[in-house]
């Protein structure tokens, strides 16, 4: 599918979904063509219109610098991941993108909430004749910065609900210890997708294709992802804290168990002996043929076992 977004003859901005033509009738200047899960068909009709070459899935998927940003001589192009999240899954979906004579051309195969955000942010713009190519690239980092950090302040509250869990509800289970590693996956994928949007946005306040007045907002993108990371780092750690914290309170109430068994262990080890002792077949044992020989053991082995009970209680054991 291909949106196209133009400056109309009256000035106005305005778009087409699915354009069949990449030039219609009353466009006076193109600012944006969105290619959203494109047919090879359409690429190639995009590429041969606008003389461009589009990325590859191979290309975009490709971690090295040069991949991910690059500049001439009056284009700028490159990919970056953008969150996509949905219930408690998350992914990154590759976006790339390229601007070439005031135009913005995004390549895409999955529906981001970035870019519905900055299309509704386009139906109230009224300046229409300042927008171009490299005016909707900031709109969309803009508007995926701010998602990113409502999604790091969601994990947030998840991270103080377990927490919650295992101060107040004393919560042991499983499903705790895989919630905990779930968050941390999700953190690092956030964390890795709002580190590749600075390298972005970094190269950009030092491309030469950019003017100072842009710079000056990518300068406020970069703080905000700063504090972003920041507050990402803490969530990271705060995970690693609880992960730590389950695994002792588990221990300690394993201990509790092994203690338990221990004591009863060692409470019947003098009956067992006492009753070991009474049961061997000697032909010469004296109690043999004592009429109270058999209410004594009995006695001496409850004797035996209360006063261990006695010294593991005055020793607090139990």
């Amino acid at each position: 599918m291909i949106r196209l977004f133009y400056i109309n003859e009256q000035g106005r901005l305005t778009w087409e979904k699915g354009a069949g033509l990449l030039q219609p009738t009353d466009c006076q200047r193109i600012v944006w063509v969105d290619l959203q899960e494109s047919s090879a068909v359409e690429k190639a009709t995009v590429e041969r219109h606008f003389g461009i070459e589009l990325f590859t899935a191979q290309e975009a998927a490709e971690i090295e610098s040069s991949s991910r940003f690059f500049e001439g001589h009056d284009y700028l192009e490159g990919n970056n991941s953008f969150i996509l999240y949905s219930d408690r899954s998350l992914g990154t979906e590759q976006v790339s993108f390229i601007v070439q004579r005031g135009v913005l051309f995004t390549l895409r195969n999955a529906d981001l909430k970035a870019f519905a955000l900055t299309v509704k942010r386009l139906k109230t713009l009224r300046a229409a004749k300042e927008v171009d190519g490299l005016y909707m690239l900031l709109t969309l980092i803009e508007f995926q910065i701010d998602l990113d950090a409502d999604f790091i302040e969601h994990l947030s509250r998840l991270t103080t609900d377990i927490s919650r869990k295992l101060t107040k509800e004393r919560s042991f289970k499983e499903q705790v210890l895989i919630d905990i590693t779930e968050l941390q996956e999700n953190t690092i994928l956030a964390r890795e997708s709002i580190v590749d949007k600075q390298r972005l946005v970094s190269s950009l306040l030092k491309s030469h294709n950019v003017e100072e007045s842009d710079k000056e907002r990518l300068r406020v993108i970069i703080k905000d992802i700063g504090s972003i990371l920041q507050h990402t780092q803490f969530n990271f750690e705060r995970l690693e804290y609880l992960q730590n914290t389950f695994l002792g309170l588990v221990n300690i109430e394993q201990n509790k168990v092994i203690k338990i068994f221990t004591v009863v262990t060692v409470i019947f080890m003098p009956p067992t002996l006492i009753a070991s002792i009474y049961g061997m077949n000697f032909r010469h044992m004296p109690e043999l043929g004592w009429r109270g020989g058999y209410p004594f053991a009995l006695g001496l082995m409850v004797a035996a076992s209360l006063l261990f009970l006695w010294f593991f209680r005055r020793k607090r054991w139990l």
